[in-house]
Formats: structure tokens, C-alpha cells, sequence
């Protein structure tokens, strides 16, 4: 049973990395068609800033959960390193539990925003007039699958 969460969770972060290579690609993309419509009409498709930022965040927050999985987020072990090693599992399960509350407290807070920049039709104070709870939400769904990648690491660590 909780083998079966486990992937099913590592399949999410899995599809959140797929959707950040796609936003990168479409970034790429948007900056292309910018560099090309300024070489041939000398001027400049007004939203390639604004919406590469917003994209950089989607390609940020979807791979969190992904690289976590991988085991490619940078670790400082100068502590666990010199524990031994039953108290250097305990200490990576604490960690891991601070570090699933600090999530799910950020993702309460981002869900918080989305929802007050929907109800309140924030836009962006830009030419696009971007609602910005669209951007937004790149940030609750990415720690949102952060949330539970790490939710699934504890599982692992505690078997």
C-alpha cells in the first residue's frame, strides 16, 4: 500500500518535470520569436519580459518536487557525516519533517494568495495586464507536488 503512494507520488514529480522542460521550451521559444521579430521589424513583442519571468517561475517550481526525488538538491552533511549512523537517520527524518511543514505552511500561504489575486482580479501592472493568478499558481502547484515528494520521502526514510 504505501509502496504503491510512493510512485504514484515519484509519477507526479515525473509530470511536473516534464511540464517544466515544456515551459522551458516555450520560454526558449518566446525569446526566439522576440529576437527574430526585432532583427526583421525593428521593434519588440512587448510581453517576452513579463512572461519569461513567469515561465522561469513554472520551470523553477515544477522541478522542485522532481530534483528532490532524484536526490540532486544540494546537501550540507558536515552533522550527519559525523553521527553515527542511527542518529544520522534520525536527523534525516527530522529534517525531512521540518522540511514537509515548511512546505505545506508555504503552500497554504501561496493557495492564500492565488485565491485573493483570483477574487480580487489582480493584474499585472504591465501592457499585458496578466491576471496574475495565473503565474501564480505555478508556485502552489509546484509545492504542492513538493509537499508531497517530500511527504513520500518520509515514508521511505521511515520504513
Amino acid at each position: 500500500m504505501i509502496n504503491q503512494i510512493i510512485k504514484r507520488i515519484e509519477s507526479l514529480s515525473k509530470i511536473g518535470a516534464y511540464l517544466s522542460a515544456l515551459l522551458l521550451s516555450i520560454m526558449v521559444l518566446l525569446i526566439f520569436i522576440n529576437i527574430l521579430y526585432r532583427s526583421l521589424f525593428h521593434s519588440s513583442i512587448m510581453i517576452t519580459d513579463e512572461y519569461s519571468a513567469y515561465l522561469f517561475v513554472g520551470v523553477v517550481m515544477f522541478a522542485l518536487a522532481f530534483t528532490l526525488k532524484e536526490g540532486v538538491h544540494i546537501k550540507i552533511m558536515v552533522l550527519s557525516s559525523a553521527l553515527g549512523k542511527r542518529s544520522a537517520k534520525l536527523l534525516s527524518i527530522a529534517a525531512t519533517a521540518i522540511a514537509l511543514f515548511i512546505s505545506l505552511i508555504t503552500l497554504y500561504f501561496s493557495t492564500t494568495m492565488v485565491y485573493q489575486s483570483f477574487s480580487l482580479d489582480i493584474r499585472a501592472d504591465t501592457v499585458a495586464q496578466t491576471k496574475l493568478f495565473i503565474p501564480q499558481l505555478f508556485i502552489t502547484m509546484g509545492f504542492l507536488l513538493f509537499s508531497l515528494e517530500l511527504f513520500a520521502m518520509l515514508l521511505k526514510k521511515l520504513r
